[in-house]
C-alpha cells in the first residue's frame, strides 16, 4: 500500500464524515448574535474572524481555518456594556387619550373599545382612587419610556479548544460565551402601541436580551487538498415548549386560580458551512455560510372557568433570531518571511433580514411591504502584524441597520454600527508547554437616527364617535388622533457599544 493512496482514503473517509454530519443535522433553531456582534474574543480574528486567526473561534466562524490552529485549550473572559440612549419627542396633553377609567367606551355602532387602550392618566400617574373609582389592585404607573432596557454591563466566559483529531484531516473544535449569571434570558417586548400595556417604552431591538444569550458551537475542519480545506459547525441552544392549564375560580382574584404546568425543553442546533482556498501560499479566499438561528418559546394556555366554559391558545415567540447569512473574505500576505510580517484581511457579508421575526413571533411587514426589514451587506478591512512570538491586529467595521424609517405604528429601534477592535497575543514557553496570553478592546458607535411618524399611519386609538357605554354621552376631547403609543410622534436613538476581552490559551 503506498504513503499517497493511504492518505487519498484517508482523506475520503474525513471527507464521508463531514457530509454525513451535515446530512444528518437538525436545521432548526439555535442563536448566536453575540457572536456576530463582538466578532472573535480570543485569537487575531477580530471582526475578520471569517477570513483570519485560525483558532477556537474559527469554530463558529469559519471551521474551515481550524486546521490552519494549532492544538489548545482557552479559557478567557470578555466583558461587554452597551449604552444605547433614546430621545422621545414630547407632545401636549391633547394629543393623547385621557379617559377616565373604570368605564366602557364604545363607538356609534356600540361596540366596545375600552380594550384597545389604558387611560394615559393611568400611564402617568397610575391608578389609586380617580373620580371615586377604585383600582384594586392598584395600576401602578408606567411612565413613558421609564422602562427600557439599556444600560447594563455585562461578564462573559470564554470557553475554547482546538483538537487535531488526524493531523489536518480531521480537526475539532468548540468555542463558547456563556453568560456569567443568568444562563440565558429571554424578555419580550412590542414593537406598537401594545406595549403600553407593559413597559410602556422603546427597546434597543438588536440587544438587550440578546446579549445574554448563550452561545455555543463545535464543528470540524478538514485540509482535504494542499489548496482546499473544508468545515461545517453547529451552535446549539434549547427550544422551550410549556402548556399552562388553569382554573379561573374567580376572574377578580387571581391568588385562588389553580394551574398546571407542563414543560419540554429541546436541544436545537443550526449547521454553518465553510471553505478556505489558497490559490497561493500569499494569499487565501474564504467563504462562509450561516444557517438560520432562533431560540423559540412555544406556549399553550388553557383556561378553564367554573360554568364549564373552556378556552385555550398558543402562544409562540422567537428571541435572537440571526437570519441566513453569506460571507465571502480575503487575508492577503504582504511581506511573508520578513522579520516583521503585515498582511491585509477583509470580509464582506450579506444577511437575509427580510425574513426577521420579532419576539413576538411577527413579521415586520405586517403593515405593508414598505415596512419589511432589509436584506443588507455589511463589511469589515483590517490588518495583522506578526513579529517573533507577538502579534497585533486592529479591525474596522460597518453594519447598516435592515430597519427601515419607523413612520407607521411600529417602532422597530435600531442604528447603523461602526466599530473599532484593537487586539495583541504573546505566545511564550511554559515548562513543556506553551502558554499563549490574548488581550483585545473594541468599540462600536451607534449612529444618531432619527424618526418622525407620520400621522396618516397612526391609528387612532380612542375614535372619534367614542361615547361612554353608561350615559351614552360622546366622550369629551375624543376628536382627533389620539395614541398611547410610545414612539408616537417620534423619536431618536444612539450610543455605544463597548468591550474587552482576556484570554489565556495551552498550546499543545
Amino acid at each position: 500500500m503506498s504513503f499517497t493512496s493511504a492518505h487519498t482514503r484517508q482523506r475520503r473517509r474525513v471527507l464521508a464524515l463531514v457530509a454525513a454530519s451535515v446530512v444528518s443535522c437538525a436545521g432548526t433553531a439555535a442563536a448566536s448574535p453575540l457572536f456576530e456582534l463582538v466578532g472573535a474574543s480570543s485569537g487575531t480574528g477580530g471582526y475578520n474572524a471569517r477570513a483570519t486567526g485560525a483558532g477556537a473561534a474559527s469554530t463558529y466562524f469559519n471551521p474551515a481555518l481550524l486546521p490552519r490552529g494549532k492544538g489548545s485549550v482557552e479559557l478567557g473572559v470578555l466583558v461587554l456594556s452597551d449604552q444605547i440612549a433614546m430621545t422621545l419627542d414630547g407632545r401636549t396633553r391633547g394629543n393623547v387619550p385621557d379617559v377616565v377609567g373604570g368605564r366602557n367606551i364604545v363607538d356609534a355602532s356600540g361596540e366596545t373599545i375600552s380594550n384597545q387602550t389604558v387611560p394615559t392618566r393611568w400611564l402617568d400617574e397610575g391608578c389609586y382612587k380617580i373620580d371615586n373609582i377604585a383600582c384594586d389592585p392598584p395600576f401602578t404607573p408606567r411612565p413613558r419610556q421609564g422602562d427600557g432596557s439599556s444600560g447594563d454591563t455585562r461578564t462573559y466566559a470564554l470557553v475554547g479548544l482546538v483538537s487535531h483529531v488526524i493531523d489536518d484531516y480531521l480537526v475539532a473544535g468548540f468555542y463558547a460565551l456563556l453568560p456569567l449569571g443568568d444562563f440565558t434570558a429571554a424578555n419580550s417586548f412590542y414593537n406598537d402601541e401594545r406595549e403600553q400595556f407593559f413597559s410602556n417604552s422603546l427597546h434597543p431591538e438588536m440587544y438587550s436580551d440578546r446579549l445574554l444569550a448563550t452561545s455555543l458551537s463545535f464543528g470540524v475542519g478538514s485540509q482535504l487538498l494542499d489548496e482546499l480545506a473544508l468545515g461545517v459547525s453547529f451552535t446549539l441552544s434549547l427550544m422551550n415548549k410549556a402548556n399552562a392549564s388553569t382554573y379561573v375560580r374567580e376572574a377578580s382574584d387571581y391568588d385562588k386560580i389553580l394551574m398546571s404546568n407542563d414543560i419540554r425543553v429541546q436541544p436545537t442546533i443550526a449547521p454553518h458551512f465553510g471553505a478556505v482556498y489558497s490559490p497561493f501560499e500569499w494569499w487565501r479566499l474564504s467563504g462562509t455560510v450561516h444557517s438560520e438561528q432562533r431560540f423559540t418559546i412555544e406556549t399553550g394556555i388553557v383556561a378553564t372557568l367554573p360554568d364549564g366554559k373552556q378556552s385555550h391558545t398558543v402562544r409562540r415567540e422567537v428571541h435572537s433570531f440571526v437570519p441566513w447569512t453569506f460571507g465571502l473574505g480575503t487575508e492577503v500576505d504582504l511581506n511573508r518571511g520578513a522579520e516583521h510580517e503585515f498582511s491585509l484581511a477583509g470580509g464582506l457579508r450579506y444577511a437575509l433580514w427580510s425574513k426577521y421575526l420579532d419576539r413576538h413571533g411577527e413579521e415586520p411587514g405586517v403593515q405593508g411591504r414598505q415596512f419589511d426589514f432589509n436584506d443588507v451587506f455589511s463589511g469589515s478591512l483590517g490588518v495583522r502584524h506578526r513579529t517573533g512570538d507577538v502579534s497585533t491586529y486592529a479591525d474596522v467595521s460597518y453594519q447598516p441597520t435592515p430597519v427601515p424609517p419607523q413612520t407607521g405604528l411600529s417602532n422597530y429601534v435600531d442604528n447603523d454600527r461602526v466599530g473599532l477592535l484593537i487586539g495583541g497575543e504573546y505566545e511564550f514557553p511554559v515548562a513543556s508547554f506553551a502558554l499563549r496570553v490574548g488581550l483585545q478592546a473594541q468599540a462600536q458607535r451607534l449612529l444618531h437616527r432619527y424618526q418622525k411618524k407620520d400621522d396618516a399611519l397612526i391609528t387612532d386609538e380612542l375614535p372619534d364617535d367614542s361615547m361612554d357605554s353608561i350615559s351614552g354621552a360622546p366622550i369629551t376631547g375624543a376628536a382627533g388622533l389620539q395614541t398611547n403609543n410610545p414612539g408616537w410622534p417620534g423619536f431618536a436613538s444612539e450610543g455605544w457599544i463597548l468591550g474587552g476581552a482576556l484570554s489565556a490559551a495551552v498550546l499543545y
